[in-house]
């Protein structure tokens, strides 16, 4: 494995030097951004719901049907603010694996099975290569599954035309490694170094912290994160886990 090692993860104990002051700064600040854009949807949303409900003039099937459409448009913004502080919270909340052995081989088949569906909806073939024998390592599952679903998404959404989704498994010396690759629109060189930071998302939907939240829990293992990508052909990121398991302390 030759790919880029990422390390712009957030830490998990925020002391106060300027430069985690500065980090702590740019990470509320993302928060701030993100929460404007659904707030101001649901306000003007709310606005013309209720100039809807005043109106005793208007038609009740009429005002029914306008009103169930601007319900479902609240709904899906609450929906999105949930989603943004579930993340927020499993980025900066403290919190330590519970290592358990795990096959690594198992966990990738088993997501590979969940988005199949979607997958093939999608046009993406879902490719799964595991060594006969299994890779076994200490892990948390729950944690290492949250963290390869991260990128599993980002892989499907750079296929929008569809593709070929490849999960991996193996060793690597004293590591074992999970890899995610895609065919793709792969990721331009100066987006690589800011690929992981809280909030900084290529696409326009979504709230830019599943890669993030994938790092800290990658670090929390005591492993690293690699990134190969090719603008136009596609992006693997490879997850490279001790295979010790990670420190218990």
């Amino acid at each position: 494995m030759d790919g880029e090692p990422i390390d712009n993860g957030v830490p998990s104990d925020l002391a106060s030097t300027r430069e985690e002051v500065a980090k702590l700064t740019e990470l509320v600040g993302g928060l701030a951004h993100e929460l404007r854009n659904p707030l101001s949807t649901m306000m003007v949303n709310l606005q013309l719901l209720a100039e809807d409900l005043r109106d005793e003039r208007a038609d009740l099937h009429d005002t029914r049907r306008r009103a169930l459409v601007k319900v479902d448009v609240l709904l899906g913004e609450a929906q999105r603010l949930q989603t943004l502080f579930d993340q927020f919270l499993t980025l900066t909340a403290p919190f330590s694996p519970h290592p358990a052995l795990v096959d690594l081989g198992e966990v990738v088949r088993s997501l590979a099975a969940f988005i199949e569906p979607q997958a093939q909806a999608e046009g993406i073939r879902v490719v799964v290569r595991t060594p006969e024998g299994g890779v076994r390592c200490l892990a948390d599952e729950n944690l290492l599954r949250q963290g390869l679903m991260n990128i599993i998404r980002n892989a499907q959404q750079a296929m929008p035309e569809g593709g070929t989704l490849t999960l991996s498994v193996g060793t690597a010396g004293e590591e074992a490694f999970v890899s995610v690759s895609d065919t793709g629109v792969g990721i331009e060189p100066g987006d690589r170094e800011r690929i992981l930071r809280p909030f900084f998302s290529t696409k326009s939907s979504g709230t830019g912290l599943g890669l993030s939240i994938t790092q800290r829990i990658v670090r929390a293992h005591g492993g690293r994160l690699e990134l190969e990508s090719t603008p136009g052909k596609g992006t693997t990121f490879t997850v490279f886990l001790p295979l010790k398991g990670p420190a218990v302390g």
